[in-house]
């Protein structure tokens, strides 16, 4: 019997490792580094428990929950002390004391929480305890592609290195393979073992109800259901109504949330857990470490913005392997809350901006300037000065923004240091230390000559407070107190270290207006999230396996498997292939024939045959699906996303247009486009574009059609007359202070950046390099990307991105477009312009209709530099 079999028995009373425990200890006795995902309830601890208790010397636990690190060093100190915690509700006394007993072998496990790790103070004291590994729980708060990101995690980087330690595993119960690969990088882990183990559950039996009447089902459920249940809901307000109407219908209920006092949280959680309550209805504040191993039902009364989320909370049921049940129930006004949360927790270009303006206020920074001092990023008052309640997660995001777009640095806590410099000459300093009477002065004047040298006289040196009170034998708030008073005497420079999260700016500070975003990077991590709560409503339509979508998305491919458990594997209910087919050849052609993004609601009015609006009935399709329940559609809807067939727009309400894009028939509805006016049509039109789709992002951020945000005919005149500032925009005929609102910034932006590439087009190409957002569309065009997904990838329209590969063409004339549209729209276009024809509004008007004004203008251009290469 190997010795992790041993103590497997002798100290956790069980007999047999669960699935993939013994390899993962295995791993981490004989590796340096290893990642392992298990799903809640898969027994993670003990994989980093019994390598702890094997080692040496001590190991550290990095873990967010004071709760949690409370109950597995109870359940570890049992038979005897093995296991200490350090945290904020500790004094230094106490935290002292666990130290020691550090120091003494009497302690294998040490469980911190991450804010501890900031302390430079504390990183040597641990650093000198040599510990042999360390082991990062809830591993998934270091990424920001997570679905619970805690900025403190990413002091742990810094913490390894400054504290030499060798050994490192990092554990999760909720990471896709991107978010593991995160991990990876985040904590610079060369070569990982990575484990990704036991996320079927076999007692589990996961099920999805759509439903209005949510508050009946929980009671048919909890009355068919015995056993300890948990309610999830996604507000405080609801948890406290659904409680509430359960209490009143003869449940023994409670609610918990993040807003009740601690004291009756933990009164409520203990309750629970010792079966004095039944069922709790809670935020997804409660359930992180508790170890109730018999909870037969999860109901989810709202959708979890993430599968992650859903997976971890479900994976609270059935602990002791006998059958329990999760119920998620759908109602699409669900995604209205979710979609709040993700805007919320996702800073906009002018929050952004007030927090680079607050934090240069009140370091007192004038625009021009460039201090080197460091600046004091103030929680407090940012949130005053914004007007708004500003979270460490919002004011980390927005501190990397600015630091990617090269306006500041953050200044790590193991960067910082109280410096020291001696600011007279040697002979006055060697006068000072003969003539004075005060002994405690020249000894350390003589220490700090003795430890620094010649360099302390010509520029500020870092040095370790502890360290030098060590070596001088004084009290560290003793030593200060004498640089403290040698600064006063005019021979030193003493400058101590701000506690404060403290920033440098790169650059000297810039007038708001004149402050340059990379808005790609800052969107990346919004639609990351939407992306995640469209998985989840995907999660919920999806007619395959449950188990199967589950274990897909975190990387697990079964391509035949069942869990012959959840509501699709058990029932017959299952909409028929060929009715599957009918209504996505009907979702597809409505698609095509529309050839721009549609809403999910216009889509279903359109195939269910509901004329809301007279124009929806000019499309072929118009009622082709009127036998059908809008579910059932909603259902391929969510099928053809998942196969890659139509695609989703990011954005607060669904919009679906598809991949493969045709024109749509000539008659369906008459182009706007064609009411410009002739003189410059060409440019003009791509603006015009441009302006609409700002118009169509603000349409769905205040829930508006396109014509209340602003009309088309004031949309042309804005157009004729491109405005630069708010003012000349008002001064449009039409445009009114509501639309300067919601739209003015923007539109002002759009156009100035319009104006910049019009003008970049009129002048000379530099020949030896192309602008940084036209770079990004060149390596799309030389990995044979499409117009189209060119276009997904950016974000952009395919009108801009036309005008972006004619700059890139114009450069290159030899640069390979074959790809863009295929060869036969490109070979139609091609013969129109070798007749002579030019003018892109002529070419349009002798091409079939399904041929787009993007694709003309790139073969023409094609067409126009190739030939001048030639002659």
């Amino acid at each position: 019997m190997n010795p992790a079999q041993n103590i497997l028995i002798d100290f956790f009373n069980y007999e047999t490792f669960r699935a993939g425990q013994e390899e993962i200890i295995d791993a981490i006795l004989n590796s340096k580094f290893v990642v392992a995902v298990l799903p809640t309830g898969a027994g993670k601890s003990i994989c980093f428990q019994i390598p702890a208790l094997l080692s040496d010397n001590f190991s550290i636990v990095v873990s967010p929950l004071i709760a949690l690190m409370k109950d597995q060093v109870d359940s570890l100190n049992k038979k005897s002390e093995r296991a200490a915690f350090i945290n904020s509700t500790m004094n230094f006394q106490e935290s002292e004391s666990v130290l020691n007993k550090i120091a003494l072998g009497k302690v294998k496990l040490l469980y911190l929480a991450p804010e501890k790790l900031e302390s430079i103070k504390f990183a040597d004291r641990i650093k000198g305890l040599n510990p042999s590994y360390l082991f990062v729980d809830e591993a998934h708060c270091i990424s920001e592609w997570g679905h619970n990101f805690r900025p403190s995690y990413l002091k742990i980087k810094e913490f390894i290195s400054h504290a030499s330690i060798k050994k490192i595993a990092a554990f999760t119960a909720t990471a896709t393979p991107e978010v593991v690969e995160d991990i990876v990088t985040q904590l610079e882990l060369k070569e990982p073992k990575i484990f990704v183990r036991g996320f079927e559950r076999e007692n589990l039996h996961v099920n999805v109800v759509i439903s209005k009447n949510k508050k009946k089902k929980c009671i048919e459920l909890l009355q068919k259901i015995n056993g300890p249940a948990i309610i999830y809901t996604s507000s405080r307000k609801k948890a406290e109504e659904v409680a509430e109407h359960l209490t009143l219908n003869g449940f023994a209920c409670s609610y918990y949330h993040a807003g009740l006092p601690s004291a009756e949280r933990r009164r409520i959680q203990e309750d629970f857990i010792e079966g004095e309550t039944e069922i709790i209805t809670a935020t997804n504040a409660f359930g992180m470490g508790i170890d109730k191993k018999n909870i037969r039902l999860v109901i989810h009364y709202n959708i979890p913005g993430s599968i992650e989320n859903y997976y971890q909370e479900t994976g609270r049921a059935g602990r002791d392997g006998e059958n329990s049940f999760c119920l998620l129930l759908y109602d699409e006004k669900d995604l209205t809350i979710q979609n709040y949360f993700i805007s919320t927790s996702h800073p906009n270009k002018d929050l952004i901006i007030n927090i680079y303006k607050a934090v240069c206020d009140y370091n007192r920074i004038a625009v021009g300037n460039l201090p080197e001092k460091e600046l004091i990023v103030d929680e407090e008052y940012i949130s005053n000065y914004t007007g708004a309640k500003i979270n460490k997660g919002i004011l980390h995001t927005t501190i990397k923004y600015l630091e990617s777009s090269g306006y500041l640095t953050r200044i790590s806590g193991y960067e910082k240091r109280d410096t020291i410099q001696v600011i007279i000459s040697k002979d006055k300093l060697k006068l000072f230390v003969n003539s004075t009477s005060n002994n405690e002065l020249k000894n350390v004047i003589l220490i700090l000559l003795r430890e620094f040298s010649g360099g302390i006289f010509h520029s500020p040196i870092k040095i370790s407070i502890p360290k030098l009170s060590y070596t001088i034998g004084i009290a560290e708030h003793e030593l200060k107190d004498v640089f403290n008073v040698l600064d006063n005497l005019g021979i030193i420079a003493y400058n101590p270290s701000i506690p404060k999260e403290t920033v440098m700016l790169t650059t000297a500070r810039v007038a708001d207006d004149r402050l340059v975003l990379n808005y790609k990077f800052i969107n990346e991590s919004y639609i990351n999230s939407k992306r995640k709560l469209d998985k989840m409503v995907e999660y919920v339509f999806t007619q395959d396996c449950r188990f199967k979508y589950i274990l897909n998305y975190f990387g697990e491919k079964l391509d035949n498997y069942k869990c012959r458990k959840c509501d699709n594997c058990t029932t017959t209910n299952r909409i028929p292939d060929s009715t599957s087919e009918y209504i996505s050849d009907s979702i597809i052609n409505t698609l095509k024939e529309a050839d721009e993004a549609i809403s999910e609601t216009a889509l279903i009015q359109i195939l269910k045959g509901e004329h809301i609006k007279n124009s929806l009935k000019l499309f072929d399709y118009f009622g082709a699906c009127k036998n059908f329940s809008p579910t059932e559609i909603k259902i391929v809807i969510q099928e053809l996303v998942s196969n890659g067939k139509i695609n989703k727009n990011i954005g607060s309400k669904n919009y679906y247009d598809i991949i493969h894009t045709t024109q749509r028939k000539t008659n369906t509805k008459k182009s706007n486009e064609d009411k410009l006016s002739e003189n410059n049509y060409n440019s003009d039109l791509y603006l015009f574009n441009l302006l609409r789709e700002v118009r169509k992002t603000a349409s769905e951020r205040f829930m508006q059609s396109g014509y209340l945000i602003c009309p088309d005919n004031v949309l042309r005149e804005v157009v004729k007359n491109k405005p630069k500032n708010k003012y000349e925009l008002l001064s449009i005929n039409g445009f009114n202070s509501r639309m300067l609102n919601k739209v003015g910034n923007e539109f002002i932006e759009v156009i100035k950046n319009y104006l910049k590439e019009k003008q970049d087009e009129n002048t000379v190409i530099n020949k030896s390099s192309l602008p940084q957002n036209i770079i990004h569309t060149q390596k799309l065009l030389k990995k044979k990307y499409t117009l189209k997904e060119i276009a997904q990838a950016l974000k952009l329209s395919e009108a801009v991105v036309s005008m972006q590969i004619e700059t890139i063409i114009e450069y290159n004339p030899v640069t390979d477009v074959s790809n863009l549209f295929g060869e036969e729209t490109y070979n139609q276009i091609m013969v129109e312009v070798k007749r002579g024809y030019e003018n892109l509004k002529e070419l349009k008007e002798k091409l079939p209709p399904k041929i787009t004004y993007p694709q003309i203008r790139i073969a023409a251009a094609k067409h126009k530099f190739s030939s001048q290469l030639l002659a």
